[in-house]
């Protein structure tokens, strides 16, 4: 399996690495000229209709449709005809604004699946360089701006994020990789999967353990000190890792870490 096809696979089986351009600046562009072409027919209709008010037999077009649409005199159907020239127009124009709508939803995609990505391109034992034309670079520094995700990781916290991009990834070159198997030598042989699914519940399970453990420490160290100044100083910083720990593990709100450092 070589080339775009084994880029496709990777692709395929792994969609979080479905990382495309999205030629926002090229989109934009044509957007703009067919704004610019409708302005212009637009125009062109005004004068037409003008032009047409001052022949007596099409004072009825503003009124009447048949009239402006079966007009068999010779010109009486020219501003019918800029109508259906603008409509065919208007269909594409905003056919081609919706969809830019629809992708200017998308997310970019995480920094650690495109760094994962990129280096699989590069590695002589994964992707080897598979494509050989201009589009080698779409992935390069120069477009990341303009990178997007068909199914980018959304991670609920900071915490989980950490944990995902940053601990698993050293966790498996000092153990993982002992016990690990590749999961496709197809698409090389350095491509190992956790389970996302996996990794959520043992954030989840850290999560509610320190959730649980700080109320504690907080009684127990409060419980040992006896100093007035050292327990107000202690509490001042409980309050700031609980705090810290909302923020951080739980997603939470400013009003929530508001109303937790309050209490």
């Amino acid at each position: 399996m070589e080339g775009y096809n084994k880029v496709a696979h990777l692709m395929g089986a792994h969609s979080e690495f479905a990382i495309f351009r999205r030629f926002q600046a090229l989109n934009m562009r044509n957007l703009l000229y067919m704004q610019a072409e409708i302005i212009h027919l637009e125009a062109d209709l005004r004068e037409i209709a003008r032009n047409d008010a001052m022949h007596a037999d099409r004072v009825d077009y503003p009124y009447d449709w048949w009239s402006l649409a079966m007009g068999e005199a010779e010109g009486a159907s020219e501003q019918w005809n800029k109508v259906l020239e603008l409509r065919g127009k208007l269909e594409k124009y905003n056919e081609a604004l919706l969809k830019q709508s629809e992708i200017s939803r998308l997310a970019p995609p995480t920094q650690h699946d495109l760094n994962f990505l990129r280096s699989w391109f590069e590695r002589p034992w994964m992707g080897s360089f598979p494509l050989l034309g201009l589009d080698r670079d779409a992935w390069g520094s120069d477009n990341e701006e303009d990178l997007i995700g068909l199914r980018t990781r959304e991670a609920p916290d900071r915490f989980s994020r950490w944990f995902t991009d940053t601990l698993i990834p050293k966790f498996h070159e000092v153990f993982g990789k002992r016990f690990k198997s590749p999961v496709s030598e197809e698409l090389g042989s350095g491509l190992y999967k956790y389970e996302e699914s996996t990794l959520m519940a043992i954030v989840f399970v850290i999560t509610v353990v320190i959730a649980s453990l700080l109320p504690l420490c907080s009684i127990v160290i409060l419980y040992v000190v006896q100093s007035d100044s050292l327990r107000i100083g202690i509490i001042l910083i409980l309050s700031l890792v609980c705090s810290l720990t909302l923020t951080l593990m739980m997603n939470a709100r400013k009003i929530e870490v508001f109303a937790a450092a309050s209490a």
